[in-house]
C-alpha cells in the first residue's frame, strides 16, 4: 500500500500544458502516461490547468497550473527530497511555485 503524502503544487507559469509538463519531465527524467501524468520511482505527478485561473493574480490559488502529486515510494525523505529539488527547478526557470500539503515546511 502506497503512502499518502499528497502535496499539491501551484505553478503560475506563462506556457502550454505540454511545455511546462516537457519541462517538468526534463528534471524528473520520468515516464509520461495519459495526457498529464509523469511518473517516476518516487511519485506520480498530474498537471491540471486550474478551473480558477484569473490572469495577473497574484493570489497562487488562481495561478494557472496546479500539479497533484501522490508518493508510489516508502521514503519520505526522498520523495520530500524530489518535490523540492522540482521546485528550485522550476523557480530557476523563472516558473514561481507553492506547495500545499502537511510537510510544506520541509521543501522550502
Amino acid at each position: 500500500m502506497k503512502p499518502d503524502w499528497y502535496c499539491k503544487l501551484f505553478i503560475c507559469a506563462d506556457v502550454s500544458k505540454e511545455e511546462l509538463l516537457d519541462l517538468i519531465n526534463l528534471h524528473l527524467c520520468g515516464v509520461r502516461e495519459r495526457i498529464r501524468t509523469i511518473r517516476t520511482e518516487l511519485l506520480e505527478l498530474d498537471l491540471i490547468e486550474n478551473d480558477e485561473y484569473a490572469p495577473g493574480s497574484r493570489d497562487f490559488l488562481f495561478w494557472r497550473y496546479y500539479a497533484d502529486l501522490e508518493a508510489v515510494t516508502e521514503d519520505r525523505t526522498e520523495y520530500t527530497r524530489c518535490i523540492r529539488d522540482l521546485m528550485t527547478f522550476l523557480r530557476e526557470k523563472q516558473i514561481e511555485t507553492i506547495a500545499a500539503c502537511d510537510f510544506e515546511q520541509a521543501l522550502e
